[in-house]
């Protein structure tokens, strides 16, 4: 770490104990920003905005200021949701910026083509090629402690729900979280348009998700009812399933579970705090194309530790299989 990537860090960790430990507001993260030195979940978030800083200036402050603003309402947990939102495009962000992009590469976090106009999260320009990101999560809290509740969940439509509740037998039904993920794709694609009418661009949505990522999965792929099949139950005004021409490929990152743990002050298992986006024997996040050929480069498949469905480690773990149902004991 050199001098102006130090001095950014100490900078950033005296914004973050000021706007969140120091204040006298309520937040769900004032009591990791009270300790000096920082306790390590703080300093894992304070550690990744010093990173995008060298990258972006004025990236990570902007994270630290957009983190201290969701605040005000003690223990409110659509809050919380966005605190986790916010660290998961952190650590997207994070990643994508330190990946060895070839020499002359230069990044835009939330570029616009108009001042009116949609921003994804990041635009990379290198020499050869251009592409844009936008980063989306779910709010999973509410939809985590159903699924620990219920005796049977339903991942996708595959199933009619009748059935499924007669199988639960009074046992309590979860329902699938599809709808925010074609909620994601529609932003996307008209974020990535406005781009891609001006010049090439290779577009990626990226999800995070937690462990559970049979879900997503399911709802983006499963034959008989996923949004990027032809029997998607999205469909068009001609009752044809919807297409999203202007997204290449969609990305899974499998990581909320770390920063709920790491939060909570509980054992993370293979990962050294909550930003740390694991290695290449760790269990793999997930690339679905959706463009033919999908133009993706190596930098940042290993980087993001992407496989494809049809990758050998996929097909023999179940949870990045798609599923008709899920029950649980």
């Amino acid at each position: 770490m050199d001098e102006k990537h130090k001095n950014a860090r100490v900078q950033l960790l005296q914004e973050a104990g000021f706007t969140i430990g120091g204040s006298k507001v309520w937040h769900w993260f004032r009591y990791h920003f009270s300790f000096l030195p920082p306790h390590p979940f703080a300093r894992s978030i304070v550690d990744a905005c010093a990173d995008c800083e060298m990258r972006i200036e004025g990236l990570g402050s902007q994270f630290i200021q957009d983190i201290a603003s969701i605040q005000g309402k003690e223990k409110h947990l659509p809050h919380y949701d966005q605190l986790l939102q916010k660290l998961a495009e952190l650590l997207v962000l994070r990643q994508l910026l330190g990946l060895d992009w070839p020499a002359g590469t230069t990044f835009e976090h939330e570029p616009a083509i108009n001042a009116k106009g949609k921003r994804p999260e990041l635009r990379v320009v290198t020499p050869e090629r251009t592409y844009l990101f936008e980063v989306k999560t779910p709010s999973l809290l509410e939809h985590a402690r159903t699924r620990g509740q219920n005796a049977i969940q339903a991942p996708g439509r595959a199933l009619p729900q009748n059935q499924l509740e007669q199988l639960a037998q009074g046992g309590g039904l979860t329902l699938p979280r599809d709808n925010p993920v074609k909620d994601f794709l529609i932003d996307a694609d008209q974020k990535f348009r406005q781009f891609k009418d001006v010049s090439p661009h290779t577009a990626v949505l990226v999800i995070v998700w937690d462990d559970h990522i049979y879900e997503p999965i399911t709802v983006l792929t499963h034959p008989q009812c996923g949004l990027l099949t032809a029997n998607s139950y999205f469909k068009d005004a001609q009752g044809e399933a919807t297409k999203f021409s202007y997204t290449d490929g969609v990305v899974i990152i499998r990581h909320l579970n770390y920063i709920r743990q790491a939060a909570g002050d509980q054992p993370l298992g293979d990962r050294d705090h909550a930003l740390d986006f694991g290695t290449a024997q760790d269990l793999p996040n997930v690339l679905i194309p959706i463009s033919d050929p999908l133009d993706v480069p190596a930098l940042v498949r290993e980087g993001l530790r992407l496989k494809t469905l049809d990758d050998p480690v996929c097909q023999h773990a179940a949870e990045y299989r798609p599923q008709d149902m899920v029950m649980w004991f």
